[in-house]
């Protein structure tokens, strides 16, 4: 009965075509979050993505191992040679594209979160430079200053900063930083959950829409291994195609990028350093696609649930826009911005709002709002199949 349900799914012309839609976007997104990775030639042209890897690579790699103090003064005085060298701002960045990396751990991590300065590299001193890490505790004890951080917020900050390892390793990675750092991946989530929404419109709601509802519930396994194949194939479909398109988008991106750099940890990309998860690229991955997951399940669950008690496919198609998108606009203002954060959208984006280190306080200790949504909404979302499941093999004959 499992396959009849993902045979009615997929016999569908249009959901044949929403699939197709999903792979043409998932391609594009890739050879997009690819192509912004960039090599510049000495003549000042350029070349992007697959072409570009190789060569950036190479250059990157030339400062592979520990960063430690001796390593963060090199790199100030390369970057001053390469300065010295070239006649132009764009001349100095060619000679030093494989100390970028590096260069911006300097500019990010002296100034702080408000107060970069693309060319703090250019004037700071080799002595000043070497203090980076410990740079990195000050300015936090900084914020804490500037800003309403509680008590439990500051402990678990200051605890996970002090976890830190330093020196770090650093390493060619840009193939994870085109995966995770990218605007495309979560925008493929939010795009991903709607094309699964529409996908499962129909499970629940189409013997009612048919008027075949009498003869469904009629049948001798109508009220009970009937539902449970619609449970079911609701499940499959959600996982299946989500993370058929995260696998396809992030193989894409490293095949072309390299997956070199997985175990490097998540603070040697400058966009990271104030982080205060000490995880590895892989393991951002890892959470990243799984929180995401979590929030397909929930958002298309319950998506799912009111449109079997409302008989109606566009409950399934409306919420999870509805869901996914809304709460990112409500939470550009002030005061809703707090409670927004909570919403399963959130696990959309983790990506983008890992960084923020975004801290709840439950039961007097602080928790990383991650580590509060991710198993809430996990078991929301398996609450929701036998409510379901119970709710649909209840419902009275149209």
């Amino acid at each position: 009965m499992l396959r009849f349900e993902l045979k009615k799914i997929w016999s569908k012309r249009m959901n044949q075509g929403a699939v197709l839609l999903l792979l043409v976007i998932v391609i594009a997104g890739s050879f997009l979050a690819a192509r912004d990775v960039k090599y510049y030639k000495e003549d000042g042209s350029s070349v992007s993505g697959i072409f570009a890897a190789g060569r950036l690579r190479r250059e990157k790699n030339k400062w592979k191992g520990y960063v430690t103090e001796d390593v963060l003064k090199k790199v100030v005085e390369e970057n001053k040679r390469a300065h010295d060298e070239a006649d132009t701002a764009d001349g100095a960045f060619i000679k030093y594209q494989g100390l970028s990396d590096l260069r911006e751990w300097i500019n990010s991590g002296m100034a702080g979160r408000e107060n970069y300065d693309y060319y703090l590299c250019d004037s700071i001193s080799t002595d000043t430079a070497a203090t980076l890490y410990e740079k990195r505790v000050s300015l936090l004890k900084e914020e804490f200053a500037g800003q309403g951080y509680s008590k439990e917020e500051k402990e678990v900050l200051l605890r996970r900063y002090g976890e830190f390892e330093a020196p770090l390793y650093y390493g060619y990675a840009d193939g994870w930083k085109a995966v995770l750092d990218s605007q495309y991946l979560p925008t493929l989530m939010i795009i991903s959950i709607v094309i699964i929404g529409f996908l499962v419109s129909g499970v629940f709601s189409c013997e009612f829409q048919l008027g075949a509802d009498s003869v469904f519930f009629s049948a001798n396994y109508g009220r009970n291994r009937g539902v449970l194949a619609k449970v079911e194939a609701c499940f499959a479909v959600v996982t299946v195609i989500y993370w058929a398109a995260m696998l396809l988008f992030t193989g894409l991106v490293l095949g072309m990028l390299g997956a070199q750099g997985a175990g490097l940890m998540i603070q040697t990309d400058s966009l990271n350093w104030m982080c205060m998860y000490n995880i590895t690229f892989a393991e951002k991955w890892l959470l990243t696609m799984f929180g995401g997951y979590v929030a397909h399940l929930c958002i298309l669950f319950f998506a799912v649930l009111v449109s079997a008690k409302s008989r109606s496919a566009v409950a399934a198609v409306t919420i999870p826009f509805a869901l996914s998108c809304a709460p990112m606009f409500l939470g550009r203002v002030p005061f809703l911005t707090k409670a927004m954060n909570l919403f399963p959208d959130m696990l959309l984006r983790i990506s983008t709002f890992l960084r923020d280190n975004l801290i709840y306080t439950i039961g007097g200790k602080g928790h990383g709002v991650y580590e509060i949504l991710i198993p809430v909404y996990l078991l929301l979302a398996l609450l929701m199949m036998p409510v379901m499941y119970a709710g649909y093999r209840r419902s009275e004959l149209g």
